[in-house]
């Protein structure tokens, strides 16, 4: 099959996939109030890959002359990573950034298991061949995948050894065909609107206690015995003028909960090999796999934030203000930046010779993926500045109609922009909704949340930065400064 459009991928979410959501099963995600707008966002996703337009840019011919999504194929030179990065961007430009687990981001998720089939065979060769053939499968079904890379957040002091058992989700048995799966994982991210889940990567494991906990494996998400359990919807299912982004990207993270799932054995790539499943992240080069993916999305979504801030700020010509002017070139300085990382770190990939494959470069990487989290939260308090108490002033659509028709629309006055922006398409009220959308409701509280931890906690990751970066180099001009005889030797 290949590519999908958007049709054909709602009617896959069609199962018996058990989607818990405010104390009941969701029948339906494709029409269940607070999923279906986000199930047709997914499908504007595969519409939008299968448009003419796009194809160019966004496919490539696989070796069955069938066209697959760029995300899918292997990167085997700095070019192959080029075509990749434009097509994220393709997408993540066209939505402003808005969606973080587009579907390409786990596409390149199962390229990157499938490179690192070398280290998954390392003791059983068959768990090689299961990642090549899990990418075989997701490729020519054009498979949108959730992830579970993460153990439940309940005792990080404890040794999961220690704890109790199957809290994160381990073997409880082999079977002729596969092994028994129980136990939970988080957090499955879009995972209502997926055919299958990943489960790999955390945690890092130590003696027989916790070997059950080494596995990585795929299962659709419809599985007997597989829950998974919704936080609420942030989808108010209101107008999409009130609400432009809740009412699109509201993505909704899970719980998933593993009530001895068998997962078959064809599925498994990582299994209770201790060396193998803790070296994992690192062979198959984890971050500068997904990194590249999020880079490209923050660039866009660092973009729309500019044009957002900047129209903010010309409603009232308050643009022409220094104070504004200051917070707005933070955000231009913001992007630039991340724009640079981004050409940086295609520009200075690396073949890996263990596999013949490219990866962006990691120092790039890890600068973008450090900064971005601080730079979110300072960009959303610089709308929030700006905007002032406008977020205040801006009524709903039904409301908005109702004063008109009884006051008359002389009223439409008070909520005027000082600048006349109906010209370019844009009024102050749904200027201010979507500001608000993406600064205050529910959604934009996700969104904080979720850029700062994106990738874990950043105090911890920027002391690993610390810890693992080469510091000879910089340590040896230093002792050369202070040798007094320095200059005259050189």
């Amino acid at each position: 099959m290949a590519m999908r459009d958007g049709a054909a991928y709602l009617a896959g979410l069609k199962d018996q996939r058990r989607i818990w959501h405010n104390g009941a099963l969701v029948k339906d995600v494709t029409t269940a109030p607070g999923f279906a707008n986000a199930a047709r966002t997914i499908a504007a996703y595969y519409d939008f890959q299968c448009d003419p337009a796009n194809r160019e840019i966004v496919a490539y011919e696989d070796e069955d002359g069938e066209r697959s999504h760029r995300s899918f194929k292997i990167p085997r030179s700095k070019d192959d990573l080029r075509k990749r990065t434009a097509a994220y961007a393709a997408w993540a430009e066209h939505t402003g950034g808005q969606l973080g687990r587009a579907p390409d981001y786990m596409n390149a998720a199962m390229a990157g298991v499938a490179a690192a089939s070398h280290h998954w065979g390392q003791s059983k060769p068959e768990l090689g061949e299961h990642a090549e053939h899990i990418l075989d499968h997701c490729r020519r079904n054009d498979v949108c995948l959730t992830h579970t890379f993460v153990t439940p957040q309940i005792d990080r002091k404890t040794p999961l050894g220690e704890q109790e058992p199957y809290l994160n989700a381990g073997v409880v048995k082999r079977t002729s065909d596969g092994v028994i799966v129980r136990g939970s994982r988080v957090l499955g991210t879009l995972a209502p609107f997926c055919d299958e889940n990943v489960s790999f990567g955390l945690p890092i494991i130590k003696g027989e206690a916790e070997l059950k906990y080494a596995l990585g494996f795929t299962i659709p998400v419809d599985a007997p015995g597989l829950h998974w359990v919704c936080r609420d919807s942030f989808d108010p299912d209101r107008s999409r003028r009130d609400y432009p982004v809740s009412s699109r990207f509201e993505e909704i993270d899970t719980v998933a909960v593993f009530d001895d799932v068998e997962v078959p054995w064809e599925n498994v790539f990582d299994f209770q090999d201790e060396q193998v499943h803790n070296a994992a992240l690192l062979a198959m080069q984890f971050q500068e796999s997904l990194g590249h993916h999020v880079i490209v999305k923050n660039v866009a979504k660092t973009r729309f934030l500019l044009g957002l801030a900047h129209l903010i700020a010309e409603s009232a010509q308050t643009n022409s203000f220094i104070n504004v002017q200051i917070r707005l070139g933070e955000i231009v300085t913001m992007l630039q930046t991340l724009e640079s990382i981004a050409v940086a770190a295609v520009e200075g990939s690396v073949e890996n010779p263990a596999n013949g494959v490219w990866y962006c470069n990691a120092n790039a990487i890890t600068a973008g993926l450090r900064l971005y989290p601080e730079y979110y939260v300072q960009i959303i308090d610089h709308i929030k500045q700006i905007g002032g108490s406008n977020f205040m002033a801006a009524p709903s659509e039904a409301n908005m109609e109702a004063v008109t028709e009884a006051v008359g629309p002389s009223v439409e006055r008070y909520f005027k922009g000082a600048a006349d922006m109906t010209e370019e398409g844009i009024e102050k009220v749904p200027l201010f909704r979507l500001a608000w959308d993406v600064v205050g409701t529910s959604l934009a509280g996700r969104q904080e949340l979720y850029e700062r931890f994106f990738f874990g906690d950043q105090q911890l990751s920027k002391a690993n930065s610390y810890q693992r970066f080469d510091k000879a180099e910089a340590v040896e001009m230093v002792r050369r400064l202070l040798d007094p005889e320095w200059l005259s030797k050189s």
